[in-house]
C-alpha cells in the first residue's frame, strides 16, 4: 500500500506526488455536497434518506486509488439512485481536482433503517 500516487509533470522536470490524505479529504468534501446524507443517526434529520456509517476509507494499490464508503439507507428508498449519486458526485470531485488519475469508487449499502 503507497501513501502518494505519482503523476509526471507536464514541465519534464519531475513528478508530482499526490497523498493519500488529499484523495480522503476530496471524498469527505464531497459527501457534503450530495443531498440527504448525514454523518450519524444522532444528527440525521426527518428528510434525510442514507446514513454514512463509516464516512470514508481510501486506499492506493498498484497506482490506483481505491474509495470505499459505506452507508445505511431508510427503507423506500432507491438504492441505485442513492448509490450513483455518491459515486457521481466522488468521481466528479477527483476529475475536477487531478484530471488523470485512475480510481475506483465502491459504494456498499450496509442496511436499511
Amino acid at each position: 500500500m503507497a501513501g502518494y500516487i505519482y503523476i509526471d509533470n507536464p514541465a519534464k522536470r519531475g513528478k508530482i506526488g499526490i497523498s493519500l490524505a488529499v484523495f480522503d479529504a476530496l471524498a469527505t468534501s464531497a459527501l457534503n455536497n450530495v443531498p440527504g446524507i448525514s454523518k450519524s443517526s444522532a444528527h440525521m434529520k426527518r428528510n434525510q434518506n442514507i446514513r454514512l456509517n463509516r464516512p470514508v476509507q481510501t486506499t492506493i494499490r498498484h497506482g490506483i486509488v481505491h474509495v470505499w464508503v459505506a452507508v445505511d439507507v431508510v427503507k423506500g428508498t432507491n438504492l441505485q439512485e442513492a448509490t450513483q449519486n455518491i459515486q457521481n458526485e466522488i468521481t466528479n470531485s477527483f476529475l475536477i481536482a487531478t484530471e488523470q488519475i485512475p480510481f475506483d469508487v465502491q459504494v456498499k449499502v450496509i442496511s436499511m433503517i
